[in-house]
């Protein structure tokens, strides 16, 4: 693994350290390093879109979480952030689609599960 990359593993995994302690400012920051040190990795957009969305910032989610897909279009917990965000949005049709490929991809992924039960429920 190059240099790049073991440091923006260590910031990808800095910024979910600081978002289970709410600390999503800082959070944000530290994906916003792991992002622009290897811009190609899925995960990192993935983990900068929650940031945003916890931060209530949910066009910025939705773009990240669009763009990790365009990355990787299997990524699972993009396609779930993308349906957590559209389903805040009260986006429900665009949700049920995005949680259903999650589904589609991972049927066991729990989120997805927990998720796609609460939009069937609305």
């Amino acid at each position: 693994m190059e240099i790049a990359e073991q440091q923006a593993a260590f910031w990808r995994t800095y910024s979910r350290q600081l978002s289970n302690t709410i600390r999503y400012t800082e959070a944000l920051a530290a994906a916003e390093r792991a992002v622009a040190l290897a811009s190609d990795n899925a995960e990192g957009w993935y983990i900068r879109g929650t940031c945003f969305a916890m931060l209530a910032r949910y066009d910025d989610a939705l773009q990240d979480f669009e763009h990790a897909l365009h990355l990787d279009e299997c990524y699972v917990p993009a396609w779930d952030g993308k349906a957590w965000v559209q389903g805040i949005l009260g986006h429900k049709e665009e949700a049920l689609i995005a949680v259903n490929k999650a589904l589609e991809l991972d049927p066991n992924y729990f989120d997805a599960l927990k998720r796609k039960k609460r939009l069937e429920a609305l």
